[in-house]
């Protein structure tokens, strides 16, 4: 009668574990974690791209601060730096730091990396915007090109331009290999304008067709 009991309490349970699985109980291993529980995202720790420029090493680190010798290039897309007083008045500290770390690792690839123009006072922008008028005949035009002050990310100390106007391969290094380090090439007509819109290890987001979908009012 052993056997036909252990038949029967195995027939049981080829029955009706089917029937407590698709009604969703949740079931318990041993040692008391439920099998059907999912991770909770706020249980994965956050992890920051460390870089050490000179011997050209890239970490991951679950810790809050990079390790000694490393450079930390934010953890987030860069927004306006601006001084006590509200004025920008340089190139985002990150922003510069993201690229001199770029060039450094693009050096090691023989890829030479130049800052052809970054930080633009409201007053070069507008001298800039009104040339490109002259050269493409409307303001919409020249927008696609060249964005008037309050429109370009120039002034904010938030764009560079990279590699301008002679050496469009080098600034593909950067476009390839950029979003390591934060950087992201924006606009499909422009090859060699920069910015730091994602965090370091992120994905680029795809590129704007032109300059105008940044045109305040748009």
């Amino acid at each position: 009668m052993r056997w036909v009991h252990e038949r029967s309490l195995a027939f049981s349970v080829a029955v009706f574990l089917p029937v407590l699985l698709g009604l969703g109980i949740p079931l318990f291993n041993f040692s008391g974690k439920d099998l059907n529980a999912h991770s909770n995202p706020a249980d994965i720790p956050h992890k920051i791209q460390c870089f050490e420029p000179e011997m050209l090493i890239r970490l991951e680190s679950t810790n809050p601060l990079c390790p000694v010798d490393f450079i930390f290039l934010g953890d987030t897309p860069l927004s306006e730096s601006a001084t006590a007083d509200g004025l920008v008045v340089e190139i985002h500290p990150l922003l510069m730091a993201r690229f001199t770390v770029a060039r450094n690792f693009a050096g090691a690839d023989g890829v030479l990396l130049t800052l052809s123009s970054g930080f633009r006072t409201l007053q070069r922008q507008q001298e800039l915007f009104d040339r490109e008028i002259e050269i493409r005949g409307s303001e919409t035009e020249a927008a696609k090109w060249v964005l008037p002050p309050r429109s370009s990310h120039h002034p904010r100390g938030l764009a560079i331009d990279v590699n301008y106007p002679g050496d469009k391969p080098g600034a593909l290094w950067l476009e390839n290999n950029g979003s390591k380090f934060g950087l992201c090439r924006v606009y499909a007509n422009e090859w060699w304008h920069f910015e730091g819109v994602i965090a370091p290890g992120e994905l680029c987001p795809a590129l704007a067709p032109d300059a105008l979908v940044d045109l305040e009012g748009r």
